[in-house]
C-alpha cells in the first residue's frame, strides 16, 4: 500500500514512469531507491547550471522572471531585495539605485514622502500610485521559482512549474508542445515551444534579423532570469503581429541572443487558444491504480446488455432514397470506413428487401479527417412513437448530494452505439450507400427515440448502486470522504465491466472536490449555480454610444414587467436618450448600469428564475453581424443568459448560417436544460423554418454539420419579430468578448471538404470565381447572403427576386455562391455550360439530370429544354412516338351492349375473360383448349345469363378468325369487331381485366383462399368512386361472406344519367393525363416526320379526314399524310418555303379526302399533289386499296 501511495502520488511524471516500467518487480525500497536517484541528480544539475552561465546562454528559455521596476512576490514587496538578484548579478546590480514601487522613481526614504502618495492612478482609478507602476494591467502571472524557494522545492522535481533546461536537440518534440505560428505582415511561419511556465515570449536573434525589416528593436531595461537563476543577454523589444488559425493577434517579443527555439509564454498561449486551463480541483485520492485495474473499461465500443426496439405508428408510410452522390476523391475512404464498421458490428450489409431506405449523410472529421456515417431520420423520426422516458434532473438527485465532498465525472464512450437494436428494428435503420444497402445493428445517431431508449439502459445498468448518478451519458460518483468515494468509484467500474459500459477517459474527470454537472457546480460547500449562465450579463460592457444604450434598454424594458425597480434603476441610463443630452458616460451612469445587471441576475431574484422541468422551454436566439445571443425562458422568465463573439472565419458566414449557428450555441450551452425536452425555439430568421423541413442534402454544408449536430434535441422553430426577442437581440450585440471556435470546429471542413470535391476542375472553379464577380446580379446576391434576407419578398431587391424561392439554400464558399451543394453559374458562362451539357447528345431527362448534380440558376431546366428541343442531330435520330393522342371508346347506352373479351394464360392453364363495357363486370372461365369451339362455348354460357350483346371486342386471335366464330356471329345476330394488329391497347379493358383476374389469383393462391370468393368481392366492389359492377350490371349488390343486411340487398336501379356523367369525367380526366405529351396538333406548327429512320423537318399544313392523322409539308415541298404517331412536335423555325399559307394548301386539298386505317402510317408512296391528288388511288401497308370519293360532274 505504502509503494503504490509513491507511485500514484509523487509530482514527477518522469520518476512515476520510471518505477511503472519496473513492473511487478518494484518493491518498497527499490521505489525509494528510485526516488532519492532522482532527487540527488536534480540537486547536481543545479549545481552545474549555477557554475555554467554562459554555457546555459546557448540553450532554451523556459520559465522565465520579469524583474522590472516592480515585482510582485509573495509578501507584495514593492521594493527589490536581496532575495530577486542571482549571485551573478548581486555585485553589478547592488551599485544601481533602488525604485520605488509607488512612483516608479529612486528611493526616497520613508513611504510619507513619496510624491504618489494620496494621488490617483488614471488606469485603474485606485489610489496611493501612479499609473506607470500600476500593476491592475500587468495580466496574471505563473509562479515563478526563486533561490530560496528552489531550496524548499527542489526535492519535489522541477518539472512541476518548469520543463528541464536543455537545447530541443536534447528531448523529442512529443515531451514538449509545439506550433507554427505566422509572424509578421508577410506571414512567415515560425515555430514556438508553448511554455506555460514563461511570463513573456521570446524570439531568438538570429531568427529577428530575418525579420528586422517590419520592426524595429526597441531598447529594454527589464532583465530577463532563466531558471538556474542566470540573466540571459536580452537585446530588446519588438511587437509582431502573430496568426494561428482564428486568432490574429500583435504580441510583444523580447529578442536573445540563444540558439534555442523561440518561446511563447502563458498569456499569449491563452489569447491564441493554443491552451486552455483546467479549473477543476483535483485531489490527490488513490484512484490511479483503480483507473489500472479497470483499464478494459476504458477501451473499445460497450455493449449494453439486451436490445431494444424501435416502434412505428402503424399508419405510417415508408420512404425509400436513391443513394445520394458521393464525390469520387471520399468513395474510397467511405467504403474503408464502412468495412470497419461492419467488422465492428455496427452496421451490416442488406441484401433483401426493405420498407424503410434512409439518405445516407457523410461528414468529415476536423481533426483525423475520417469520415463519419449518418443517418437522414427526418422522415424515419416522424413514423417513430416515442417511448418518453423520464430524464433524471439535477434537483431531483440533489438531496443525495448533501455532504459529499468528492466527485468523479464519468463520460460514456459511442454513446447510442452500445445498445443493440432487433432484427426488425435495424432493418428500419436502412440506408443506401453507392456500395448498396447497409443497416445499423447498433442504435444510430439521430433517431428521435434514442435517448429515451439510452436513459433506460443506463438506468438499468447502475440501479441500486450508491453514491452513483447518471443523467445521460455523464455518470456522476461521489462520497462523503476519500475512502468512500473510491468504493463507489470501484463499485461503478465494476458494474461497467460486467454491463458492457465502456467509458471515456478524455473527457472524465476523477477525484475532484469541485466539478461542473448539468448547470451547477457541485462543490465540498454544496451545490452552486454555474456562473456561466449568467456571465453574459454580468461581463456586458457599458454602452459606447447612444445606440448600443438604446438596444441595452430595450432589453431592461422587456425584463420590468417583472420587476418594477429595474425602471428607477435605470433612469439615469434613459436621460442618456435624451435629444437634449449629450451622451457622456461617467461614474453615476456605471453605477446605475451595474445596479441593472445585479437585478437581471440575481438569483433567486425577480427577474432570473429556477429551472422547472415542468414547465415549458423556449429559446430565444439572435446573430448580430459580429456575436450570438441566446436566452433560456420559463412562462416568459430568463433561466440563463448566454453570447459568445464570432471569430474571423464566423464573421464570414452567411446571415442564414449565423442564425442555425445562435440555436446550436445556446443548445449546446443550455445542454442540460434543453436536452431530452420538447422545446420553442423562437428566431427572427423566417428561412430557418423551412431549412428545416427540407431533406439534409438540400441545406448548404456549413447548415448540414450544425443540422446534424442539433438532431439530438427536440424542438421546434418559431419565427417573431426582433422587436419581440429584445433580450436575445441585446446579448447579440452586447456580447462577451472571449472568441470561443471550439463550437464551429469542423464546419469549414465540412465545407472544404464539398468545395474541393466538386466534379469541376480548379481552372473552372476560378473562372466561375470571376465571372461571378463581374456579374452584377450575383454580386448583389452575395451582399443579401451575407446581411439577411428581408422578411417580405416584396422588399427584396428586384434584381435577386427570382432567388427567392431558394433563399434558405444558398450560401457562399471562396466567393462562388452555392445552392445547397450547386454551384450557381454566372450568367455570362451559362450558354457555354449549356453546350457542354448536351455535347453527348443525351436524352432532355439526361441532360437535366447531369445538371441538377452539381449546378443551378433560376429557369436552367426550361433552357435545357429549349437547347435538347432546337439540337437538328437529335431531332433527326429520335425514336418513334409511344404515343398518340388517346380516343376513348364510346360510353354504351346499357349494361351488356358493348363487351370485350381476351384469352391469356396463368400458371399453364388458359382462361377466357369478358367484361362489359357498361358496368365493368367481368366473366372468368378456365378454357380445356384455345379453339374457337371451347372460346364459343364459354360465350354462349355468358350471353345465356346477360343476354346478347350487340357488338363483341377482341384481338385477332385464331379462335376469333375463323369461319366457325363468323357463323357464330351471324347466328346470335350481333357485330364482331376486331382491333389493331400488334396494338393491344385498342382492346384496353380487356387487358386491364386480364391483370386483375391474375392478380386476384395470384393473391388467392398466395393466402390459400378461394379465388371466387375473390372474384365476388371485385364485384361488389365500387368503380371509380361510384357504384360496383353488379349493382351497374344486375341493380343489386350480391351477397357475399361480408355482413349485410336485407335493405342492402335489395334491388335499386342506378340512373343511367349519373353513371353516364361519372363515366365520361372520368374519361376526360385520363386523355387530359395522357394527351400532355401526344397533344393535337395545328396548322401551321414546325414538326417532324419519320422517314427512312430519320425525322425529317416539316410543317403541318391541315387535319386529314380520318382521326389523328395530319397532311404535312417537307422541306423539299411533298406533301405527306401522317399519323400522329409518326409526327414529332419541336420548338424550331423552320424555312419560308415550308411555312406556306396552310389556306393555300386547304385550297388544293379539299377536293378531295384521303381514306387511312387509324393506328396504321402512311408510306412515302401517298404523296399527294395538287395536280394528281383528286385521280390517284394507293394501297396501304397492309394492302388495302384507298380509291379516291366519286363527285358528280354537273
Amino acid at each position: 500500500m505504502v509503494r503504490d501511495r509513491i507511485v500514484f502520488g509523487i509530482h514527477s511524471p518522469r520518476v512515476r514512469e520510471k518505477l511503472l516500467n519496473v513492473g511487478s518487480e518494484l518493491t518498497l525500497d527499490k521505489a525509494i531507491d528510485i526516488a532519492r536517484s532522482h532527487e540527488l541528480a536534480q540537486a547536481q544539475m543545479k549545481t552545474i547550471l549555477r557554475r555554467s552561465t554562459s554555457a546555459s546562454r546557448e540553450q532554451a528559455v523556459h520559465a522565465v522572471r520579469q524583474t522590472s521596476k516592480h515585482t510582485s512576490g509573495a509578501q507584495r514587496v514593492r521594493f527589490r531585495t536581496e532575495r530577486d538578484i542571482t549571485p551573478k548579478q548581486s555585485d553589478t546590480d547592488s551599485k544601481r539605485p533602488k525604485t520605488c514601487g509607488y512612483c516608479g522613481y529612486k528611493v526616497h526614504g520613508e513611504q510619507g514622502n513619496c510624491p504618489a502618495k494620496g494621488k490617483q492612478c488614471t488606469k485603474c482609478g485606485k489610489w496611493n500610485h501612479f499609473a506607470k507602476v500600476c500593476r491592475a494591467y500587468l495580466g496574471k502571472t505563473v509562479h515563478t521559482v526563486s533561490e530560496d524557494e528552489m531550496s524548499i522545492k527542489e526535492s519535489n522535481d522541477d518539472e512541476l512549474f518548469i520543463d528541464s533546461v536543455t537545447q530541443k536537440s536534447h528531448i523529442s518534440e512529443t515531451e514538449q508542445a509545439f506550433a507554427d505560428i505566422e509572424i509578421g505582415t508577410q506571414g512567415t511561419k515560425l515555430t514556438f515551444k508553448l511554455d506555460t511556465g514563461a511570463q513573456v515570449n521570446i524570439i531568438p536573434l538570429n531568427k529577428y534579423r530575418s525579420l528586422t525589416s517590419e520592426c524595429e528593436l526597441q531598447p529594454t531595461m527589464r532583465r530577463l532570469i532563466g531558471y538556474g537563476g542566470e540573466q540571459l543577454p536580452v537585446k530588446g523589444t519588438c511587437t509582431f503581429k502573430c496568426k494561428y488559425k482564428e486568432s490574429d493577434m500583435m504580441l510583444d517579443f523580447y529578442v536573445v541572443d540563444t540558439r534555442a527555439p523561440a518561446v511563447l509564454g502563458l498569456k499569449a498561449c491563452l489569447d491564441m487558444d493554443l491552451i486552455k486551463l483546467v479549473l477543476s480541483v483535483t485531489a490527490p485520492v488513490e484512484t490511479g491504480n483503480v483507473l489500472e485495474e479497470f483499464a478494459d473499461v476504458f477501451t473499445g465500443i460497450g455493449l449494453f446488455p439486451g436490445e431494444c426496439t424501435i416502434h412505428l405508428d402503424l399508419d405510417a408510410t415508408p420512404v425509400v432514397y436513391p443513394p445520394r452522390k458521393i464525390p469520387l476523391a471520399l468513395r474510397a475512404r467511405l467504403k474503408k470506413e464502412l468495412e470497419s464498421m461492419e467488422q465492428s458490428d455496427i452496421v451490416t450489409k442488406v441484401t433483401e428487401p426493405t420498407d424503410w431506405v434512409n439518405a445516407l449523410v457523410v461528414v468529415e472529421k476536423p481533426r483525423t479527417g475520417k469520415l463519419r456515417v449518418c443517418l437522414d431520420p427526418r422522415d424515419l423520426n416522424k413514423a417513430i412513437k416515442r417511448p418518453h422516458y423520464p430524464l433524471p434532473t439535477l434537483d431531483g438527485i440533489t438531496h443525495k448530494l448533501a455532504g459529499a465532498h468528492y466527485f468523479s465525472v464519468m463520460d460514456a464512450r459511442s454513446g447510442y452505439w452500445a445498445i443493440k437494436l432487433t432484427e426488425e428494428s435495424s432493418k428500419l435503420t436502412t440506408f443506401n450507400t453507392p456500395f448498396g444497402r447497409y443497416r445499423f445493428r447498433r442504435l444510430p445517431f439521430g433517431i428521435i427515440s434514442a435517448q429515451d431508449e439510452f436513459q433506460r439502459k443506463i438506468d438499468e445498468v447502475y440501479e441500486g448502486l450508491d453514491g452513483v448518478v447518471a443523467i445521460v451519458d455523464d455518470i456522476l460518483v461521489y462520497g462523503r470522504t476519500k475512502e468512500e468515494h473510491d468504493r463507489n468509484l470501484r463499485a461503478m467500474l465494476q458494474r461497467s465491466r460486467e454491463r458492457g459500459v465502456r467509458l471515456n477517459p478524455e473527457k472524465s474527470t476523477v477525484g475532484a472536490t469541485e466539478v461542473s454537472y448539468f448547470g451547477h457546480l457541485l462543490t465540498a460547500n454544496g451545490i452552486k449555480p454555474d456562473p456561466q449562465k449568467i456571465s453574459a450579463i454580468k461581463e456586458m460592457e457599458p454602452p459606447k454610444n447612444r445606440a448600443e444604450l438604446e438596444t441595452v434598454l430595450g432589453m431592461v424594458n422587456y425584463l420590468s414587467k417583472f420587476a418594477p425597480s429595474l425602471s428607477n434603476a435605470n433612469a439615469p441610463l434613459r436621460q442618456l436618450l435624451k435629444q437634449s443630452s449629450e451622451f457622456l458616460w461617467d461614474k453615476q451612469h456605471d453605477i446605475a448600469f451595474q445596479n441593472v445587471k445585479d437585478l437581471i441576475t440575481r438569483e433567486p431574484g425577480p427577474i432570473l428564475a429556477y429551472y422547472d422541468p415542468n414547465k415549458e422551454l423556449r429559446l430565444q436566439v439572435d446573430a448580430s453581424k459580429y456575436g450570438l445571443g441566446a436566452v433560456l425562458l420559463q412562462e416568459g422568465k430568463p433561466i440563463g443568459y448566454a453570447s459568445k463573439s464570432l471569430t474571423d472565419c464566423e464573421i464570414n458566414y452567411a446571415q442564414i448560417e449565423k442564425e442555425l449557428y445562435a440555436i446550436l450555441f445556446g443548445c449546446k450551452r443550455f445542454h442540460q436544460y434543453v436536452y431530452g425536452r420538447q422545446v420553442i425555439v423562437e428566431s427572427d430568421h423566417k428561412p430557418l423554418e423551412s431549412i428545416m423541413r427540407k431533406p439534409l442534402a438540400a441545406a448548404p454544408p456549413r447548415l448540414q454539420r450544425m443540422i446534424l449536430q442539433l438532431q439530438k434535441y427536440n424542438f421546434t422553430i418559431t419565427h417573431r419579430p426582433g422587436k419581440d426577442i429584445p433580450v436575445a437581440d441585446t446579448l447579440s450585440r452586447k456580447f462577451l468578448t472571449y472568441k470561443d471556435s471550439s463550437l464551429s470546429e469542423g464546419m469549414d471542413m465540412q465545407v472544404h471538404t464539398v468545395y474541393s470535391n466538386l466534379p469541376v476542375s480548379d481552372t473552372k472553379l476560378k473562372e466561375i470565381q470571376a465571372e461571378t464577380g463581374k456579374d452584377s446580379q450575383l454580386t448583389q446576391l452575395r451582399e443579401v447572403i451575407q446581411d439577411g434576407w428581408p422578411e417580405e419578398r416584396r422588399k427584396c431587391p428586384q434584381s435577386v427576386s427570382e432567388f427567392w424561392n431558394h433563399r434558405d439554400e444558398l450560401s457562399q464558399i471562396n466567393g462562388i455562391i452555392f445552392k445547397g451543394e450547386k454551384i450557381i453559374i454566372p450568367t455570362s458562362l451559362r450558354e457555354e455550360i449549356l453546350t457542354k451539357i448536351h455535347a453527348g447528345h443525351m436524352g432532355m431527362e439526361k441532360c437535366k439530370q447531369r445538371a441538377r448534380d452539381i449546378m443551378f440558376w433560376p429557369g436552367m431546366c426550361k433552357q435545357i429544354e429549349d437547347i435538347v428541343g432546337r439540337c437538328t442531330i437529335c431531332l433527326e435520330r429520335r425514336p418513334s412516338n409511344t404515343k398518340e393522342p388517346m380516343l376513348p371508346h364510346c360510353i354504351p347506352d346499357r349494361p351488356w351492349q358493348v363487351v370485350a373479351t381476351d384469352l391469356f394464360t396463368w400458371n399453364n392453364e388458359d382462361y377466357i375473360v369478358t367484361v362489359d363495357y357498361y358496368s365493368r363486370y367481368f366473366e372468368l372461365d378456365k378454357l380445356h383448349s384455345t379453339t374457337s369451339a371451347a372460346v364459343i362455348h364459354k360465350l354462349k354460357a355468358a350471353f345465356a345469363r346477360h343476354g346478347i350483346v350487340e357488338t363483341l371486342i377482341s384481338d385477332n386471335g385464331p379462335c376469333y378468325k375463323s369461319n366457325e366464330f363468323e357463323s357464330f356471329t351471324k347466328a346470335w345476330e350481333f357485330t364482331h369487331v376486331t382491333t389493331s394488329p400488334y396494338y393491344p391497347q385498342s382492346n384496353g379493358l380487356a387487358e386491364k381485366s386480364v391483370q386483375i383476374a391474375k392478380s386476384l389469383m395470384d393473391k388467392a393462391k398466395a393466402d390459400k383462399r378461394d379465388p371466387y370468393l375473390s372474384l365476388l368481392e371485385y364485384r361488389n366492389t365500387p368503380v371509380d368512386n361510384f357504384k360496383s359492377p353488379a349493382q351497374l350490371l344486375m341493380s343489386r349488390r350480391l351477397r357475399s361472406t361480408l355482413p349485410s343486411t336485407n335493405q342492402q340487398l335489395q334491388p335499386e336501379v342506378v340512373s343511367y344519367n349519373e353513371m353516364h356523367g361519372k363515366r365520361a369525367q372520368r374519361q376526360q380526366q385520363q386523355k387530359r393525363y395522357y394527351d400532355r405529351s401526344a397533344r393535337p396538333l395545328i396548322d401551321g406548327e414546325s414538326v417532324r416526320i419519320q422517314e427512312h429512320g430519320l425525322w425529317k423537318p416539316a410543317v403541318v399544313i391541315q387535319p386529314a379526314d380520318t382521326e389523328r392523322s395530319y397532311h404535312v409539308r417537307t422541306a423539299e415541298g411533298a406533301v405527306y399524310r401522317r399519323n400522329r404517331r409518326h409526327l414529332l412536335n419541336t420548338k424550331e423555325q423552320h424555312t419560308d418555303e415550308m411555312n406556306c399559307s396552310p389556306e393555300r394548301e386547304r385550297d388544293g386539298l379539299n377536293t378531295h379526302t384521303a381514306q387511312h386505317t387509324p393506328y396504321l402510317p402512311a408510306t412515302p408512296q401517298e404523296l399527294l399533289t395538287d395536280t394528281e391528288a383528286c385521280s390517284t388511288s394507293y394501297r396501304t401497308r397492309s394492302g388495302r386499296e384507298v380509291k379516291p370519293r366519286a363527285v358528280l360532274d354537273l
